[in-house]
């Protein structure tokens, strides 16, 4: 009996050797691996594509990156739509960089991988002596393409690994898997950013303001807050544009727009109204301060040059705004009436100045 037992306790033995020198056991142990990676993965992307901007993609992006391994450089590079520069995340050791790339070597490495667009080597790249210097300070071992309907938008440049030999074939699937999710992550808060911003200034547009005015409205009311709304017109635009011609004006619309955005705070929302009209709700504001506010953004515009075709040409505007009143249980379209009929006002004491609506 005793014989027998370790009769069969060496058929498992000998069996299990078997298995072991297969190599199936070590296929099952990647496999499992794979699950894991796959599994995270999935939440990851879940997570991912709920944030509302790059920045937070950016921030997401590193602290998982920083789980799997920390690369040298990590860099992602795009092209944002109506933009002429580049917006760039660089990562030295996966903490934030001021490092960039250029746009030369940018073009350089898209037309590179239009035939293939896939996780590709750097020294597989047919890349120019100039680009290969500059690059060469990021030491890049991986370039993958960030892919959008229209083709390559952006890419990301993953450097060597601080520790470890080369990248495994685990962290290159993880690589591949993650690198598509972040590129769907970041065209899709894009495309959002280009469907509520005016084409033309970069502003929100205004259905986008309303929506925006609309909820401010509401939590005025709900909680007594304060805010108000500012409308400012370019004056005699009309007779600017048939001085200088319209290009000359879309340049003061594109200058006056940097402007707005330099003068107000990060809570404040500006909206390009149409055609010369902007509006700025102004959030956690008293009358005071909205005052000062629209005071500031008018003297702002008045410092302003705008040069054209060799000319320093300058505007001024004229504004109305108005507070809300939690007790007035009005909608967005009466209060756009006070602020214009403030904005009004304004024009009709000579233009250039700011007045804000008191009811009578």
């Amino acid at each position: 009996m005793k014989q027998s037992i370790q009769q069969v306790d060496q058929s498992f033995l000998d069996q299990f050797n078997s298995i072991q020198k297969s190599g199936v056991l070590d296929d099952l142990a990647t496999l499992r691996t794979e699950n894991r990676i796959l599994d995270t993965l999935v939440n990851d992307a879940a997570k991912l594509y709920a944030l509302t901007s790059v920045a937070d993609i950016m921030t997401f992006v590193t602290d998982r990156i920083l789980q799997q391994f920390i690369p040298m450089y990590f860099i992602v590079a795009f092209e944002p739509p109506r933009s002429k520069d580049l917006q760039q995340y660089c990562y030295a050791n996966l903490k934030p960089s001021n490092e960039n790339i250029s746009y030369e070597a940018f073009n350089a490495i898209k037309r590179c991988l239009v035939d293939s667009p896939y996780p590709t080597r750097i020294d597989e790249l047919l890349l120019g002596t100039a680009v290969k210097i500059e690059l060469s300070h990021f030491d890049p071992w991986l370039i993958v393409p960030l892919c959008g309907l229209e083709g390559i938008y952006g890419l990301c440049i993953i450097g060597k690994k601080v520790i470890g030999d080369a990248y495994s074939s685990a962290e290159l699937m993880y690589i591949d898997k993650f690198t598509r999710f972040i590129s769907i992550a970041i065209q899709n808060n894009l495309n959002y950013e280009c469907a509520i911003t005016d084409s033309k200034t970069g502003l929100y547009n205004h259905g986008y303001f309303m929506q925006r005015l609309e909820q401010e409205i509401a939590h005025v009311s709900r909680y007594d807050a304060k805010a108000g709304l500012i409308m400012l017109d370019i004056d005699h635009f009309k007779k600017f544009n048939d001085m200088w011609g319209h290009l000359a004006g879309d340049e003061v619309l594109n200058v006056l727009s940097a402007t707005l955005k330099r003068t107000l705070r990060i809570e404040d929302v500006a909206s390009r109204f149409g055609g010369e009209e902007f509006c700025v709700l102004a959030i956690e504001c008293d009358a005071r301060k909205l005052q000062d506010m629209s005071e500031r953004i008018r003297l702002s515009i008045e410092a302003m040059t705008v040069s054209y075709k060799g000319t320093e040409l300058k505007v001024t505007a004229s504004l109305g705004c108005c507070c809300f009143d939690p007790e007035l249980h009005v909608g967005p379209n009466a209060y756009i009436e006070m602020a214009d009929n403030a904005l009004y006002l304004s024009k009709s004491m000579g233009r250039n100045r700011s007045t804000i609506y008191r009811r009578t």
